[in-house]
């Protein structure tokens, strides 16, 4: 089958979805699929070709359509530069699909499936988040596609209760490339690859710091965290590896606060392929969460780098999210309350203090994922 995915934002991207949608396009031709990925042609600092920015098999296609980047235009007020660009990229989608023939669409943004729908061609929708405008509209857009891909089952129900017809839906959760995870070295040898003491143990945090909508992901509870068990003598290294210099820099002088200033690292972004290695590094994986209502952290979130911190298989502490429960439970990780340092301070404890208890747990999450595959996550997408 010929499978055309389509996205609407620059690629590559240090952003998560961008590797996420790289993996979904290479499990799809694992699968024995032709795959080609359509992107605009967006302005980009990252000018390194995408596959080896991923460090991923080459073995899809991707066209950028020059389409008019108004985000980058000084012609286009900011208020309207997302709007011009997006009728300037659908204009060269309906050019594009006059020319060129596929038999099945895959997106995971609701504003280009017009044009799409409109082939006649059969589409299918990867939701990440829900619009809070023109719920209508997209309603009515969800009904006409072939299936609906919910990351969360919190995000299923939502759309049932809106309308969303439920016999189009799966709820599949992100997932890993297993291969990545299979040659790592020992936790010894990451932590002098990476130039991290081998005394003390390692909490770390490898991922973006930020939501999309500039929301915190929860590392200012973690290093306040980390001030309660330095206020207890403990002995231990905070690692923050990920995002960009602006929240690092308000994060850093957080830790400076907090007295961790000899305590805390911040490494910075770091390539896809060096993950695994980091992971490894790392004595306890922390997936840290705000007290928030927002719908990001009670909805929608499935993180990457839960799939990866279980590939790992490093013990995890983990704010008890509604979402997060698609994922894992008790026996995988060591839950804490979102929001409340207190509670994180003490999870990072028990499992510091209980080691074969957070192995066992480590080893069980593992076997977990061994069911996330992206080519087992797609081959069920497509399968349904």
């Amino acid at each position: 089958m010929h499978i055309t995915y389509v996205a609407h934002t620059r690629f590559p991207t240090e952003k998560a979805h961008g590797f996420q949608i790289a993996s979904i396009c290479g499990a799809l031709a694992h699968l024995g699929h032709s795959v080609i990925l359509l992107t605009p042609r967006i302005a980009n600092a990252i000018t390194q070709d995408a596959f080896e920015y991923y460090g991923l098999e080459q073995n899809f296609a991707v066209s950028q359509l020059p389409s008019f980047d108004a985000l980058s235009s000084s012609l286009v007020p900011g208020s309207l530069a997302f709007l011009v660009s997006m009728m300037s990229y659908r204009k060269k989608l309906r050019e594009y699909l006059a020319r060129h023939a596929t038999d099945l669409f895959y997106t995971r943004s609701p504003s280009i499936l017009p044009p799409l729908l409109a082939s006649g061609i059969p589409a299918i929708l990867e939701l990440h988040t829900l619009p809070r405008m023109f719920r209508r509209h997209f309603v009515a857009l969800c009904n006409r596609c072939l299936r609906i891909v919910c990351l969360t089952s919190p995000m299923r129900d939502a759309l049932v209760s809106w309308g969303v017809d439920p016999s189009t839906m799966i709820v599949e959760a992100d997932a890993v490339d297993l291969s990545r995870f299979e040659h790592l070295p020992s936790m010894d040898e990451a932590k002098e690859e990476w130039d991290l003491p081998c005394d003390v143990p390692i909490i770390g945090y490898v991922g973006s710091l930020m939501t999309q909508e500039k929301i915190e992901k929860g590392v200012s509870e973690l290093i306040d965290a980390c001030a309660i068990l330095h206020d207890r003598d403990r002995r231990f290294r905070l690692w923050i590896v990920g995002g960009q210099s602006s929240a690092i820099d308000r994060l850093k002088q957080h830790a400076v606060t907090q007295g961790l200033e000899h305590c805390a690292r911040f490494e910075g972004s770091i390539s896809a392929t060096r993950v695994p290695s980091a992971l490894v590094a790392c004595d306890i994986c922390v997936y840290p969460a705000p007290k928030s209502s927002h719908p990001y952290f009670q909805r929608d979130t499935s993180p990457l780098k839960m799939f990866e911190y279980l590939a790992a298989r490093r013990p995890i502490v983990c704010a008890d999210l509604p979402p997060i429960r698609d994922i894992v439970d008790e026996d995988i990780v060591r839950f804490c309350r979102p929001g409340d340092p207190q509670s994180l301070a003490h999870a990072i404890i028990d499992v510091l203090d209980h080691p074969s208890e957070a192995s066992m747990r480590a080893q069980s999450g593992w076997e977990v994922v061994q069911h996330h595959s992206w080519e087992e996550r797609m081959g069920r997408i497509l399968d349904r």
